[in-house]
């Protein structure tokens, strides 16, 4: 097992599947740990072929630092804004595949984090919600364009203008996560499915993803070819075509 690295507020396992565990107390984005989590993820490349973000305790993620965030003025809100963009931007325009881990509660800042992986497994007890009208504000991280695109634009409306929470089988339902399994096997789950997909070719990893998040049919064309230049596709077909 690589050794873990101890930030503020989680601990990172870089390797082909880098494992990124939040450790609190209770799981919250303060501006430090915003920080120490864009600084982590932008240096892990170019080994890690998956990379998993799991929680420890009860909580995936809270959401943002609330007493922080209480006696900001306009101007503080738009630097901490910002600065959340550019840690759910570095997850979302992270060239390799990342896959939440959900336990628990996925709130505000939390459920953005799980919008802005690739995929997501919940646990069955695992909650789901941008609560942040009930504080006065609106989504900041991302969640007004993330989840409807995700889930759609009435569903959306509906989770964000209400506030409502909703559990991991609804979850599944909206489309919000991939699957559900029970929470005594969600770490099980997740490193197998980030197993499989670190055991593909890393060209078409990075080729597939960046065409899903921001491609073109043009684009697809070029990366499609471009893959015929790698040792793994003459490999790949060559035995596929012995086997049949």
């Amino acid at each position: 097992m690589p050794e873990s690295i101890q930030y503020k507020g989680f601990k990172l396992e870089p390797g082909d599947i880098s494992i990124l565990t939040f450790n609190q107390k209770i799981n919250i984005f303060s501006s430090a740990v915003l920080k120490d989590f864009t600084d982590a993820l932008s240096g892990l490349l170019p080994k890690t072929k998956v990379l998993v973000i799991a929680a420890e305790g009860a909580t995936f993620l809270a959401g943002a630092d609330i007493k922080e965030m209480s006696s900001f003025s306009p101007d503080e809100a738009m630097d901490f804004a910002a600065l959340f963009h550019r840690a759910m931007d570095t997850v979302e325009s992270f060239p390799r595949p990342a896959i939440a881990g959900v336990n628990g509660f996925a709130l505000g800042g939390g459920c953005e984090l799980v919008l802005a992986c690739d995929m997501a497994i919940a646990s069955e007890s695992a909650v789901f919600g941008q609560p942040e009208i009930n504080l006065g504000i609106i989504p900041g991280a991302g969640g007004t364009q993330r989840l409807k695109d995700r889930i759609g634009k009435p569903r959306a409306k509906e989770l964000i203008l209400t506030g409502r929470k909703v559990g991991a089988q609804e979850a599944l339902d909206i489309g919000l996560v991939n699957r559900v399994v029970p929470k005594d096997r969600l770490f099980t789950e997740v490193i197998s499915l980030a197993k499989t997909i670190a055991e593909k070719p890393l060209q078409c990893l990075t080729a597939a993803k960046a065409l899903i998040n921001s491609g073109s049919l043009d684009k697809e064309i070029k990366a499609f070819s471009m893959l015929f230049s790698y040792d793994d596709q003459k490999k790949l077909m060559r035995n596929f075509i012995n086997k049949n």
